[in-house]
């Protein structure tokens, strides 16, 4: 770990008694006005936002999610702002589209800077800022101004190889102490507890899981039966888009068969519950033996979700779907928000920096696409059906002449089939964009034809409707909007 100088903490604490006096939220009643929360940003990886428990799902345990969730707000209608890793946890830490920052899928870069970001706006308010696992976010040498890093990505042992098919699953087999999901609440931990004076901290915990390859210890997965797991309603790839038809042909998903994907799911949820909701439950018990519990603003998110038996697939991929984009969002705030509230208010990734701001007592420098969520948490707001939020990718179309290459090369034998294919078509060769309210969602693709759907609240495109008559008027309604937002 690495401390900053003392004159660096003299002036940043000088400037949070003027910050948080002046903007302590109402709610904070019995607690010092100079004494600003800690904030603890978690995200998870590939978490569909449907994988709650509380919210009804069958397939998943999550008892400790579930427990934030009771205690503070669970936000249903949170949607990534991109189908893959980058441009969601770039938007989460700039506040700003991917057309805007410049990484619309996981190829472009750069990865983003320090001067700006989430990250800058606590360290300059004087928090002592501390990141542990995954990055994907920020350049190598960004991360330099932390006070405190503890970076790692995946496990050796869970390299593909050309003998995994898209549904690879297994129990791991390394220690439980030696993976990465306990290795990163260790040093997180270590963060919190090195809580010097009183400082306030800002501390990003990044969890690998529950991305593929789907692995969970033996002790949680022989508490999942396949037959026991709840299929997703099996919607045509067709009836959506010709270019879903054809990467799901061309990744095989047309020979997956029922059990392959009811294993999968097994595996999927028993991961979820070992290296998400077990590792989000030490943290909480931490902060309360600490006495860190009244104090400290914690936010659960994912960077995106995993299409986990929607159309018949499994694994993520450069498409605009819900199964991709909405994800889980839950804030824990005692004091500060409501208890036991749940919004159906839509929300998206580039929230995150404006609400955490706000809930904290301080204003972004710059002005933000985003809107904070505090009147929402606080149960001020109680929904805004007329919302609608954006987002946008890249894409490559996949040729055939691609895939004939892709399966006959001999040297391509370290990677399985599906992540071939999904290589070659995450290149921004080409422009997607969605708009999204409540019961419609409207995606343009700059080769294929255009998608409406009708949501009606839920989260899964049953039939595109683009080409119908009697809804032209939704259909050009969200153009004009799209249009506006994103001009291409």
């Amino acid at each position: 770990m690495k401390n900053k100088s003392t004159r660096r903490t003299f002036l940043s604490r000088c400037a949070l008694g003027v910050a948080a006096s002046a903007a302590a939220p109402a709610m904070l009643t019995g607690q010092a006005a100079d004494a600003p929360p800690n904030v603890i940003f978690i995200t998870s990886d590939q978490m569909r936002g449907d994988a709650l428990g509380f919210l009804g799902s069958r397939n998943a345990r999550t008892p400790n999610l579930d427990r934030m969730a009771k205690e503070g707000v669970a936000v249903v209608n949170c949607f990534a702002n991109g189908p893959v890793c980058v441009p969601t946890r770039k938007s989460c830490f700039s506040g700003q589209y991917p057309h805007v920052h410049g990484s619309p899928t996981n190829v472009e870069r750069p990865l983003l800077s320090w001067p700006g970001s989430l990250l800058e706006h606590f360290q300059k308010r004087g928090y002592r800022t501390g990141w542990v696992g995954k990055n994907h976010t920020f350049e190598k040498s960004e991360l330099a101004s932390l006070d405190f890093a503890s970076i790692r990505d995946r496990e050796p042992f869970r390299a593909y190889n050309s003998y995994v098919p898209p549904h690879w699953h297994t129990d791991v087999y390394w220690p439980e102490e030696k993976c990465y999901p306990q290795v990163n609440s260790d040093a997180a931990a270590g963060f919190i507890r090195d809580h010097r004076n009183g400082d306030p901290f800002f501390l990003h915990v990044s969890y690998f899981d529950p991305h593929p390859p789907y692995m969970a210890p033996a002790r949680y997965t022989s508490r999942y039966r396949s037959s026991e797991m709840k299929l997703p309603a099996y919607v045509l790839p067709e009836r959506l888009s010709s270019r879903l038809a054809d990467y799901h042909r061309a990744s095989g998903f047309d020979r997956i068969t029922r059990q392959d994907l009811t294993e999968t799911m097994r595996y999927y949820y028993a991961q979820i519950e070992w290296g998400v909701d077990e590792q989000v439950g030490r943290l909480l018990r931490l902060l309360e033996d600490q006495g860190l519990s009244q104090r400290t603003i914690v936010m659960f998110t994912a960077d995106h979700g995993d299409f986990m038996g929607t159309h018949g697939m499994v694994r993520k991929g450069p498409f605009l779907y819900d199964a991709l984009l909405h994800v889980p969002m839950i804030w824990h705030a005692p004091g500060r928000i409501a208890r036991g509230h749940r919004t159906e208010a839509l929300a998206q990734s580039i929230d995150i920096f404006p609400t955490l701001a706000d809930l904290s007592g301080g204003t972004p420098a710059g002005r933000l696409p985003g809107r904070s969520l505090a009147p929402f948490l606080r149960a001020e707001r109680e929904d805004d059906p007329d919302h609608v939020i954006f987002t946008s990718s890249g894409y490559s179309e996949l040729e055939e002449d691609k895939l004939v290459r892709s399966t006959e090369r001999k040297d391509a034998g370290a990677l399985p089939l599906h992540t071939q294919i999904l290589n070659q078509t995450a290149w921004g060769e080409h422009k997607m964009s969605m708009a999204r309210s409540r019961d419609w969602k409207l995606i343009r693709n700059q080769t294929r034809p255009p998608e409406l759907y009708q949501m009606n609240g839920g989260w899964v495109e049953r039939e595109n409707v683009a080409g119908k008559s009697e809804f032209a008027s939704v259909r050009r309604q969200l153009e004009t909007q799209l249009g506006a937002w994103w001009k291409w």
